[in-house]
């Protein structure tokens, strides 16, 4: 069994890897950070994102990042909206609004066809030739 030691992405120090890129004091503490925005987002519902991050000495972007990766839902607060990294747009959970991301899934739809025509290559016949024949036990041998 092999350990995975890995230095922290968040402070550097070396810990033993288990699932996660930060160490375990990070966690407890990205773990405290979203307890105290939790708390806060139930006193105040109405309050966005910069009103957060100055209530609770968390910073904007770790907010962000939170909400990207999925840990913080904010399903009963609609002042905390970032903008889509594509087009800027506010919107409420992922990397992407809306329209951005069924543009995105639209063109690899797109890409993947076009792909799958180009690599169709040559007809099933010439296909048919590649490989080996094996002979079935249920045809007769002919003996000579």
């Amino acid at each position: 069994m092999t350990v995975a030691i890995a230095n922290c992405r968040r402070c550097g120090k070396l810990f033993n890897r288990v699932g996660r890129d930060i160490c375990p004091e990070c966690i407890k503490d990205e773990d405290e950070k979203l307890a105290t925005i939790r708390a806060y987002l139930r006193q105040h519902p109405l309050a966005n994102i910069y009103e957060v991050a100055n209530g609770t000495d968390v910073s904007y972007d770790e907010i962000v990042q939170f909400i990207r990766d999925g840990r913080l839902l904010l399903r009963n607060n609609p002042n905390m909206v970032y903008p889509c990294e594509r087009c800027g747009t506010p919107t409420q959970s992922g990397r992407l609004c809306a329209n951005c991301a069924k543009e995105m899934a639209r063109q690899v739809q797109n890409d993947s066809r076009q792909e799958a025509g180009r690599n169709q290559g040559p007809s099933h016949d010439a296909q048919r030739e590649k490989g080996f024949y094996s002979r079935s036990s249920s045809q007769p041998r002919s003996r000579m």
